[in-house]
């Protein structure tokens, strides 16, 4: 079964590359706009903007990292809302850019392992990399949610003991810019999940993978 996700997010990986070369072929003048010295900074990522991410993808669990559990590897569906807090200075720094505060939801149906699925939200604090021209748009971010998982009625496995779970996590990941308004999105991300000692059971779940996806910027709609 890993090999079949992995071999989908190879595709989709292939896809979403051919989809953003296809774009900046096409865009012509109107990518060029996106970021440009005489605008030295994005209007995408200008403050009180807000942004609509949509990403999926897999994760992975890894028994080379922390205790050794069953495998739980899941698909993950993601929806992101952002919120630009400031404005990038546009003084060329290498690290110029901007922070953005991000709730996300999202659903993970569990493809091998125990259990079914795990859901609930997220808070990240997102940095995003803004240099004038650039077309490729690269990002950090780190936050912490919770969820409700059934995992924990697997009796047998000592890595989730309860019905609520925290999920510390990270990721990287690129947007490319289509226009004033579109990116394309890739990301690589590590989760934890685990419940802080609240149940018996607690060795945790340490999972790394990737997700593809879109976003959609505009502005707020509240003054």
């Amino acid at each position: 079964m890993k090999n079949g996700i992995g071999k989908l997010i190879g595709v989709s990986a292939a896809g979403l590359f051919c989809m953003t070369l296809s774009a900046w072929a096409g865009a012509g003048d109107l990518s060029k706009q996106v970021l440009t010295k005489v605008e030295p900074v994005a209007p995408l990522f200008t403050e009180d903007r807000i942004e609509f991410q949509a990403m999926q993808g897999a994760l992975f669990s890894q028994n080379d990292i922390g205790p050794s559990i069953p495998t739980y590897d899941y698909a993950k569906t993601t929806l992101r809302l952002g919120w630009m807090l400031d404005t990038p200075a546009g003084d060329g720094s290498w690290y110029d850019g901007n922070f953005e505060a991000v709730m996300e939801i999202s659903t993970n149906f569990v493809f091998s392992g125990f259990g079914n699925v795990h859901v609930g939200p997220t808070g990240l604090v997102r940095y995003n990399f803004v240099q004038p021209g650039w077309k490729v748009v690269p990002y950090v971010q780190g936050g912490a949610g919770i969820v409700y998982s059934d995992g924990y009625q697997t009796s047998s496995q000592r890595a989730l003991g309860g019905c609520i779970e925290f999920t510390p996590q990270a990721g990287v990941g690129i947007r490319c810019l289509l226009n004033n308004n579109w990116s394309v999105d890739l990301e690589a991300d590590f989760e934890h999940i685990s419940n802080a000692g609240i149940y018996s059971r607690n060795l945790g779940v340490n999972a790394i993978g990737g997700q593809v996806g879109f976003s959609y910027f505009f502005d707020r709609l509240w003054q």
